[in-house]
């Protein structure tokens, strides 16, 4: 029977000396090794190729630059919870969140003719705009506006006046004028609006 390589070498051995702890650590790993069946003990190498081989992977040029790149996001990262974190102390987030809900309802909520008459409203609203523009509408109102103003500024101060005082203005071709364009006005927009008998 063949002796171990210890006992035949002697104690000039290279291997250094263990203390008594390790030496009972090695012992009890030994023993656990050798308690196990060749199955498990295959699985583990298995285990640990595999190990390897992710090792490996990670260690490639292009999974390394995607750490350092997920490492500079994280600065990007931690802003972003912090902003998030004061929008919701300060009751933005919320107020966020119940509008894209309110939106979202009214989406649920629009039928096809609701659709359909909002778009028939929008295209009407464009089509007076361009009337107005082709008939100088913008021009009549803000004219409207700026005799309005001037007409304030006159009688701001004044006390009113008495109805013989305001037929005398009305001798005042212009106030006529104005007079004879405001009747067409009031007799021509019933009929616009549909008035009509």
């Amino acid at each position: 029977m063949a002796q171990p390589a210890r006992k035949i070498v002697g104690s000039t051995s290279m291997e250094p000396e263990l203390s008594e702890r390790s030496r009972e650590i090695l012992g009890l790993i030994s023993a656990g090794i050798d308690s196990l069946e060749p199955s498990v003990i295959q699985n583990m190498v298995a285990n640990l190729v595999r190990l390897g081989e992710v090792v490996d992977e990670f260690n490639r040029p292009e999974m390394l630059d995607l750490f350092r790149e997920v490492a500079q996001t994280s600065s990007n990262l931690r802003s972003l919870i912090a902003e998030l974190r004061e929008l919701q102390e300060t009751g933005t987030m919320t107020a966020l969140l119940e509008f894209g809900r309110m939106i979202q309802a009214i989406k649920d909520s629009l039928t096809a003719g609701v659709v359909t008459g909002i778009l028939q409203q929008a295209v009407n609203a464009v089509s007076m705009l361009d009337q107005m523009q082709t008939l100088q509408g913008d021009r009549l109102v803000t004219g409207m506006i700026a005799a309005m103003q001037e007409a304030v500024r006159e009688n701001k101060d004044k006390s009113p006046q008495g109805v013989l005082s305001l037929l005398r203005q009305l001798n005042n071709p212009e106030a006529r004028k104005g007079l004879g364009i405001f009747a067409s006005f009031l007799q021509k927009l019933p009929a616009q609006l549909g008035f009509t008998n």
